[in-house]
């Protein structure tokens, strides 16, 4: 009976040795995936940091051509209004309603640039978590 015991208790060894050798195994192959991973959100991250960038340096540059439009406009359209001078005023109120429309162009563009950015992050995440469980 003892050599049965002894036979079972080796044969359980062994198995068990075989399931930690395994259970390592798949520990090293999923650090790797991590990292790996892990490394293409840092590169998309940094992308869409760059993108950002850019876009800011756009956006500081569109802010200071408003502000300077405004400003510019201000002593122009006072000197119309006290000539009573309609026809630029209608010129005025033209172009301010092609800029107004130009501006929320420009404002929705950023909303789906903002929009595919949302979405590619969702998208690295889910990829993220499915190699993680694999």
């Amino acid at each position: 009976m003892s050599s049965q015991i002894s036979k079972f208790n080796k044969r359980m060894q062994h198995k068990m040795d075989e399931v930690e050798q395994r259970l390592h195994a798949l520990k090293s192959a999923t650090e790797a995936q991590a990292s790996h991973a892990d490394k293409a959100i840092r590169a998309h991250v940094e992308t869409l940091d760059a993108g950002a960038n850019q876009a800011k340096q756009v956006l500081e540059k569109a802010r200071s051509d408003m502000a300077a439009w405004v400003e510019d406009a201000k002593d122009v359209v006072a000197d119309w209004k006290s000539k009573l001078d309609s026809k630029m005023l209608e010129a005025r109120a033209n172009s301010s309603e092609r800029y107004a429309e130009a501006t929320l162009v420009v404002a929705l563009a950023g909303v789906d640039e903002a929009e595919k950015a949302m979405l590619s992050a969702s998208l690295a995440r889910s990829e993220f978590e499915v190699n993680r469980k694999s």
